[in-house]
């Protein structure tokens, strides 16, 4: 059941009135007691109403009952009109369709698994509902009246969980996995610049166990403020990477004393520090098929809120890094699209310093150049781009990857999604964030901002053509403690 409360004026008389539903005995009560309408007036009031009941609704935000939070993750590969390309061996190139024992065995068996819809365990309902969901869509009136578009905007609001980030859907249940089979320490790399850290070591205290943290030290002393956070407060166990606890580490060190770390060493720290750990295991953040498969919540989520409001989405939008944000969102509509029962653009937003869907190659991927290091024995199918260097960083840099997940990748290929890219400078994302924060009051993450770009720019196309469309842009990552990333945004002096 919707909650909203619908205010309007008749023949001069203000009615107030909370509603439900439009015929529902409440209504006609509250009218009756605020405005003293004859019968005959209210039988009128009521005919506006049952006319006029999706203007009001699209009015407001849309909030779905916690009955409603879906019970059942979507799993694609079950409707995929191509199938997915197996991993594969480097030496032998044999197929392989599990994935690497560093990872828990319900993440490798729901890797490809063909089985179409699969149960979120009661556990993990309730965490999910303990941690705000099912989240609000929320029309963007302001944002509208600001770019005088006459496209209707609707974010869904994945900034609300405790860390800010969506990455709680995948954190979530990869750790309770982890403490169904018997682990005690869920075991990741970290970034300064991303949230992901945030939501893993919250997703581990959940379900009592210890997080344990691999950040470069680069990371470490850009910002003590997290550090504090995760060692002080999570209590996780955080190394400065490269560390002394990992062989990789000790090399690197005794080559460089003062080797301030990357990604990828964080990564091979990580897949060495569970490959000798009894108690730990490796949770992942996005790129593989079961992180996407929890994310598809939030596409659940958007399609019953667009269809109790009568909304048939136009375009919908997500930034794309490794990719968990934009499948989750588009993949329960990824089929009803292929059917041709509905038409709906699938938009990704892109940074050209790592644009892989629309400039990248597709092809299995050779090793170290997946987002995930524990996969850097198998080779992937993916979009990627070919780095000679490592490029300059970004604010977003949790969207300067250099290959998207496989899945995302085989429907890019296959012509179902559609990209923007912007320029490096990121000035045009810094003023779209600026502007959503004063519409929307929204203090987004520079990932989000891309997206919310991109949806400003399809809205003044719109503009331009006189078209109307209904827009959903997934949005995430409001955390004041990254707040140094956000300084950016600020309007030239």
């Amino acid at each position: 059941m919707i909650q909203c409360w619908c205010s309007l004026s008749w023949s001069g008389k203000l009615i107030v009135a909370p509603w439900p539903t439009v015929k529902c005995f409440t209504t006609r009560l509250w009218c009756a007691v605020f405005s003293g309408l004859s019968k005959a007036e209210m039988n009128r009031v009521n005919t506006f109403l049952q006319r006029n009941v999706l203007d009001e609704l699209r009015t407001y935000r849309t909030d779905l009952p916690q009955e409603e939070i879906p019970t059942r993750w979507y799993n694609l590969l079950a409707d995929m009109p191509r199938t997915f390309p197996s991993y594969r061996e480097i030496e032998t190139g044999k197929e392989v369709r599990s994935l690497p024992e560093t990872y828990t065995r319900t993440a490798s068996q729901l890797e490809f698994s063909e089985e179409r819809w699969i149960p979120v365990p009661d556990d993990v309902l309730t965490a999910y509902v303990h941690c705000g969901r099912p989240t609000p869509l929320i029309r963007a009136h302001h944002l509208e009246k600001f770019l005088g578009t006459p496209a209707r905007i609707y974010y869904k609001c994945e900034d609300l969980p405790p860390t800010g980030t969506f990455k709680m859907n995948t954190a979530i249940p990869q750790a309770f996995w982890a403490m169904k089979e018997g682990y005690k320490r869920t075991i990741f790399a970290g970034s300064v610049r991303t949230r992901t850290k945030f939501a893993h070591a919250f997703a581990a205290k959940l379900f009592s166990l210890k997080p344990t943290i691999f950040m470069t030290r680069a990371d470490c002393a850009q910002n003590s403020d997290q550090v504090f956070l995760l060692r002080s407060m999570f209590e996780a166990d955080l190394y400065e990477s490269p560390t002394t606890r990992t062989e990789i580490g000790r090399k690197l060190l005794r080559e460089d004393p003062n080797d301030r770390g990357s990604r990828a060493i964080t990564q091979r720290e990580v897949v060495e520090e569970t490959k000798q750990s009894e108690d730990g295991v490796t949770v992942s953040s996005s790129f593989l098929n079961h992180v996407l498969m929890t994310q598809t919540v939030i596409g659940l989520e958007v399609k019953k809120q667009l269809d109790l409001i009568g909304e048939e989405p136009n375009v919908l939008v997500a930034s794309v890094g490794a990719g968990s944000h934009l499948f989750g969102l588009i993949a329960p509509f990824v089929e009803d699209v292929v059917k041709k029962r509905l038409e709906v653009r699938f938009l990704g937003a892109e940074s050209e310093t790592s644009s892989k869907l629309t400039d990248g190659t597709y092809d299995y991927a050779p090793p170290g150049q997946t987002a995930e290091g524990a996969m850097d024995d198998l080779l992937v199918k993916t979009y990627r781009l070919s780095w000679e260097t490592l490029p300059v960083p970004i604010k977003a840099v949790g969207i300067q990857t250099q290959t998207t997940a496989p899945l995302l990748s085989l429907l890019r290929h296959m012509g179902l999604v559609d990209t923007r890219v912007y320029p490096r400078d990121e000035k045009a994302i810094f003023e779209a964030a600026r502007i959503f924060l004063q519409t929307e009051g929204r203090l987004l993450a520079p990932e989000s901002a891309y997206a919310v770009r991109a949806i400003i720019d399809e809205a003044l196309e719109a503009k331009k053509t006189g078209r109307e469309a209904a827009m959903v842009v997934s949005v995430s990552g409001t955390s004041f403690l990254d707040f140094e990333e956000k300084k950016g945004y600020g309007s030239p002096a």
